[in-house]
Parts: structure tokens; sequence; C-alpha cells
């Protein structure tokens, strides 16, 4: 069982019917199961890179970790935004 199936079924025997997968961006389940870092370009535009953590609650959305002791993160993972090579730079607008 990977890290990802691993935490759905504890969430869905934690919240049963009331829980939601819909805003798990699923091109992101891969770095979340591996642990490894990426970089993503934001729909802004933006590059980041971090690991993939995941929030916690009925309906969860996938998140970036800046650096190893993030405890939290305001960088939201959706369908939109897109994992790039690690040769991409890291830009901010």
């Amino acid at each position: 069982m990977t890290k990802f199936e691993d935490y759905i079924n504890r969430k869905k025997r934690e919240y049963k019917s009331k829980f939601n997968r819909s805003s798990l961006a699923r091109q992101f389940i891969p770095a979340y199961n591996s642990g490894r870092r990426i970089r993503v370009r934001f729909k802004s535009g933006e590059v980041l890179s971090g690991t993939v953590g995941v929030t916690t609650g009925w309906k969860p959305v996938f998140l970036l970790m800046l650096t190893s002791r993030s405890l939290g993160s305001s960088w939201t993972l959706n369908k939109e935004d897109k994992i790039v090579p690690n040769s991409t730079p890291i830009k901010r607008y």
C-alpha cells in the first residue's frame, strides 16, 4: 500500500461519507508518495521548490512544503499547477 492509499483509507475511516478527495490534484500523488522535492509552476507563473504535503480535514488539498522544517504552507496545489523539470529556474513575480 502506498503512502497516499494509506492516507485515503485513514481519512475515510475518520470522516466516513463526508470525506471528499476531489480537491487532491492527481498529478501530485507520485511526489507525495516519494517524498522527493519537486518544482511547481503555479497558475501565476511563479516557480517554487518543495515537497508535497496534505492538509487535514474532510476535504483535503495538497500543499507545497518549502522546507523540511515546514509545519504548514500557504502554497496549495491544484489541477492547474504543473510539475516542471528541476532545471527550471525558480522565478518569483
